[in-house]
Order: C-alpha cells, then sequence, then structure tokens
C-alpha cells in the first residue's frame, strides 16, 4: 500500500504506470462522498488509456487521514496538486465524481496550466442546497453516517443495478458505514459551500460532463447546466445509470474517458 502526506494529511493512493513508452498526462480519478478510490475499480479494468492512472482516497474517507475539519473544495484542490506535486506528476486529465466533480472543477480553475483535460461526473456547479446539507448535517450529528445509509443508497443506485446485484450494494453501504463521522461531516460542509457556477466561464480546459439518466442526486438537467457554463464543453448521458454510475457503467464511462482523450491526441 502506498502513503504519502499530501496538504493537510497522510493520503493513500494508487499508481497505474503508464501502458505505452509514448508520454501522456495523467489521468487522476477523484472519487464521490462515502466511497473511496475503489469506486474506480471497473472502470479501470476497462480502460485503454496510454498514460499513467492516479487515484486516491479524499480526506476522512478509505485509509486517508481525516486531517483538519471542516474542508472546502479549494483545500481539497489543493490536496490533489500537492499530491501530484509529491508524485512528481505534471500534467493530467482530471475526472471526478460528486464531490470529486466538483473537486476537479475548482483544480482545472486553480491550476489550469497542468489539466490537459477535465471530466466531471455525476457532478455539477452547485450540488444540492445550503438547507439539503444543514439537514443532512443535523442527521450526521445525531445518529452517524449509518442513519442516512439507506437513503444515499437510494440515491446511489438505479433500481435495476440494486436488484441485479444486491451483494454489491451491501458492501457499499458497508464502505459508507466506515466512513468516519468527521471526515463526513466535514465533506458536508465542503459541499454545502461549493458553488462554483460564476467561475467556471474562465474553465478553459477541454470538458466533458457525463450524467446518468436516473441520477437523483445531480440530475441530467444539472449536468446539461454544467456543460453550458464551460465553453466548449460537451455533454454525455449514460442510460439505465444512477449517481455512482462509474459502478454501475464502468465499460460505457471507461470509452467516453478514452474516447475523450483521444479526442485530445493521446492514445
Amino acid at each position: 500500500m502506498s502513503f504519502i502526506r499530501s496538504g493537510g494529511a497522510v493520503s493513500f493512493y494508487e499508481l497505474r504506470q503508464a501502458a505505452s513508452a509514448a508520454p501522456a498526462p495523467a489521468l487522476l480519478l477523484i472519487h464521490a462522498l462515502g466511497t473511496s478510490h475503489r469506486i474506480w475499480d471497473g472502470v479501470l479494468g476497462e480502460l485503454r488509456y496510454p498514460g499513467p492512472v492516479l487515484r486516491y482516497d479524499l480526506r476522512g474517507h478509505g485509509l486517508s487521514e481525516i486531517g483538519e475539519c471542516p474542508y472546502d473544495i479549494a483545500s481539497l484542490a489543493a490536496d490533489a496538486g500537492a499530491l501530484l506535486d509529491q508524485l512528481g506528476v505534471g500534467s493530467v486529465i482530471v475526472c471526478g465524481l460528486s464531490v470529486g466533480g466538483l473537486i476537479a472543477q475548482e483544480f482545472a480553475l486553480a491550476a489550469g496550466s497542468r489539466v490537459r483535460g477535465a471530466i466531471l461526473c455525476g457532478t455539477a456547479a452547485r450540488i444540492g442546497s445550503v438547507e439539503l446539507w444543514q439537514t443532512r448535517i443535523a442527521q450526521v450529528r445525531e445518529g452517524g453516517v449509518g442513519s442516512i445509509a439507506e437513503a444515499a443508497l437510494g440515491r446511489w443506485f438505479s433500481p435495476g443495478f440494486r436488484a441485479r446485484e444486491p451483494d454489491a450494494v451491501r458492501g457499499y453501504r458497508c464502505l459508507l458505514e466506515r466512513t468516519p463521522s468527521a471526515g463526513y461531516l466535514a465533506m458536508l460542509h465542503a459541499l454545502r459551500d461549493a458553488d462554483l457556477g460564476e467561475r467556471l466561464p474562465l474553465l478553459r480546459a477541454p470538458t466533458l460532463v457525463v450524467s446518468g439518466e436516473l441520477d437523483q442526486a445531480t440530475t441530467p438537467d444539472d449536468g446539461r447546466k454544467l456543460a453550458g457554463l464551460i465553453p466548449g464543453a460537451r455533454f454525455e448521458l449514460l442510460s439505465q445509470a444512477s449517481h455512482l454510475l462509474c459502478v454501475e457503467k464502468p465499460r460505457e464511462l471507461a470509452a467516453l474517458i478514452d474516447g475523450f482523450s483521444q479526442g485530445l491526441g493521446l492514445g
């Protein structure tokens, strides 16, 4: 296992070396709230991307330290930059899901010179409302992460996936419930306060926005609105997928990532 101090905490990361000798930016994968870097397993199994692939556990998730609380999107994006610096990684294509998509947006805005492209999955310029996150914060403070697990799973996965893959759903429930309450709460504060809409017209990296057809947390309309805020961004819809579309549709998402990178002259 690989650990490194990046920003305000020690982070767990996994770096898959390049499949080709030709130089290519790293593909940086950023996961969703209440999960870990493992949500990208299925996508990695399908990817043909020629460059290195880096994924890591966000602060307070998986095997990474909780660090200083609460969090904000800017500091989480700075963590990603510090991780890249520590590992000697230069340019990247940044790909994030949900809160990972917000972090990817912020990173692309703040570190534009090293971002060759951005892939924003199941996310929005602003996710939810202040009132929604304040209610979630109160629920977790009172009952712990387990108290919101059933509702979260209902947003994460489509009814069809839950019927086909009940063991996987139970496994993801374990992953969620084992997220430290302090880390989960700190991330809820970041989500409550994050609104990047006014800055997104300044994002210059080529961008792909991907939404799940059945996603109720960040709806297809949210995805289309996000794409409309970013100059030249392309929007794609994955049918019969809900919020954790990298778990439900790994092959289809991998194909979109590969196609996007090929459009940048990579692979």
